[in-house]
C-alpha cells in the first residue's frame, strides 16, 4: 500500500478534480464542504489507498492531517490540468493493486468515467462551459476519447499499460458510470452511490 505522502495527496487531489468540477465546484475546499464528496475521498483513503498503521489513533491523526491539507482553495480547473500524467503516476498503481487483489473498484472506475465525461464535452452539469488542458494527450488518444465506443478511453496511452479492458467487471461499473453521468449528472449518481452505501461512507 502506498504510505501517507505526497503521492497519496495527489492521488486524493485528482480523485476529487473531475466528478467535482463537473458537478459546478470550482475550488477544493467549496467541494470538501459538501458532504457527498468528502465521504467520496474519505472511502477512497479508507478503503483503496488504506494508510498504512496499525494504531487507530494514528490512522485518524493521518487522516485528519490529510484533509486538511486537501482542504485548501486550490482551483479545481488547475488540478484538471495534465490529467493524463497525473491519472498515471498517482491513481493507476492503487488501481492495479486493486484489480490484482480482486477488491473493490468502483470509486476509480466512477473517477476514470468522470474523466472521460470531462474530456468528451466541455459543459459542465451546470452547463458552463470550460477548455481542456490535458498536453500529453496524442492524437490517437483524442480519437479513442472521441470514439462512440466509450470503453475506447480505457486504452489511451497514459492508461493503456494496465490492460483495463480486460477486467470485464471494471468495464461493465465504468460503462455504466459513463451513461450515469451523462444522463443524470454527478450529483445524482454519488447520491445514488452514497445511497446504497456500495461506493462511500454512510452520509448520516
Amino acid at each position: 500500500m502506498q504510505t501517507y505522502n505526497q503521492d497519496i495527496l495527489n492521488a486524493s487531489h485528482t480523485m476529487l478534480a473531475y466528478p467535482a468540477f463537473l458537478a459546478g465546484y470550482r475550488t477544493v475546499d467549496e467541494a470538501l464542504n459538501d458532504r457527498l464528496f468528502s465521504n467520496y475521498i474519505s472511502a477512497f483513503l479508507d478503503q483503496d489507498v488504506a494508510l498504512t498503521t496499525s494504531d487507530s489513533d494514528d490512522y485518524e491523526n493521518q487522516l485528519a492531517s490529510l484533509f486538511s491539507s486537501l482542504a485548501i482553495s486550490d482551483s479545481l480547473d488547475q488540478l484538471c490540468c495534465d490529467g493524463a500524467s497525473k491519472l498515471s503516476a498517482f491513481v493507476l498503481p492503487t488501481l492495479r493493486e486493486l484489480l490484482e487483489e480482486n477488491r473493490d473498484v468502483r470509486r476509480i472506475a466512477f473517477l476514470l468515467a468522470a474523466y472521460g465525461h470531462y474530456l468528451s464535452t466541455t459543459t459542465d452539469d451546470n452547463g458552463v462551459t470550460y477548455e481542456i488542458n490535458d498536453p500529453n494527450l496524442h492524437q490517437d488518444d483524442w480519437s479513442k476519447i472521441n470514439s462512440t465506443d466509450v470503453v475506447s478511453l480505457l486504452s489511451i496511452s497514459p492508461l493503456a499499460s494496465a490492460r483495463l479492458q480486460t477486467f470485464s467487471y471494471f468495464v461493465t461499473l465504468y460503462k455504466s458510470y459513463r451513461a450515469q453521468i451523462a444522463q443524470l449528472g454527478i450529483m445524482v449518481l454519488l447520491k445514488q452511490m452514497a445511497y446504497h452505501r456500495m461506493d462511500m461512507r454512510a452520509t448520516s
